[in-house]
């Protein structure tokens, strides 16, 4: 019987287990990152619209095939490849950030980084290399 009261003494009242809260529930901070998404969108929108405009004009007008325009038809391919990836990219920060733990966040981020500077990568190249004759 002391065993039973010196243990029902002992009890403070108070929980003292854990909680976890999912990180959807922290929507505060998940402000910032839904607010990048929908820029990067947006940006993708404006992207699509423009270079595919340029390159219609260039392809459906004949005037306009010249050396200096084919290397920016490529330039503008890798800038609507760049805004086709940003379709996939802005969903997928949301969905790691929200959805999973934010540290990982950083991780994803990093990795998948490295795949949206590929376009940038050849566009710098056709800067480089186009003003040099490769025809």
């Amino acid at each position: 019987m002391d065993a039973e009261t010196s243990s029902a003494s002992n009890f403070s009242g108070s929980d003292n287990a854990t909680t976890t809260v999912s990180p959807a529930h922290n929507s505060p901070a998940a402000n910032p990152v839904i607010i990048r998404a929908s820029v990067l969108l947006i940006l993708a929108v404006f992207n699509l619209g423009g270079n595919g405009f340029t390159l219609l004009t260039i392809r459906l007008t004949p005037r306009l095939w010249t050396k200096t325009n084919f290397i920016l038809a490529s330039m503008l391919v890798a800038d609507v490849i760049t805004g086709v990836s940003t379709f996939w990219y802005a969903p997928f920060l949301i969905a790691v950030y929200i959805f999973n733990n934010p540290c990982q966040y950083n991780v994803a981020v990093v990795v998948t980084l490295q795949l949206m500077k590929v376009s940038g990568s050849v566009n710098i190249l056709h800067l480089s290399f186009g003003s040099k004759s490769i025809f």
